[in-house]
């Protein structure tokens, strides 16, 4: 099985019929929902708390301009490339240049 991952900003649109499902599942009670195909977890004797680790923040990238990284995040989507690589890129030659 192939694992497929997305980043949050990269997640491809909802077909009509994802979104008609979530609308309809939004509109049921809880009792009307149909759970017997995943059973309720009462034992949670092995969970560990804190195993999903949040997506790491940097701090230094938070004093570029949204709209730059908008920019170059449209940019990486037409040609493929990565986002962050090419800020970098384009940061090294700016500075090699001045």
């Amino acid at each position: 099985m192939n694992k497929v991952s997305y980043q949050i900003d990269d997640l491809p649109p909802l077909t009509p019929k994802q979104q008609a499902d979530l609308e309809y599942l939004a509109a049921l009670s809880d009792d009307n929902i149909d759970l017997s195909d995943i059973p309720e977890v009462t034992d949670w004797s092995n969970a560990i708390r804190g195993s999903i680790k949040p997506q790491a923040f940097s701090a230094e990238a938070s004093v570029i301009n949204p709209s730059i990284i908008a920019k170059f995040k449209d940019r990486a989507k037409q040609t493929g490339g990565d986002y962050q690589e090419m800020i970098n890129n384009a940061l090294e030659e700016y500075l090699a240049d001045h």
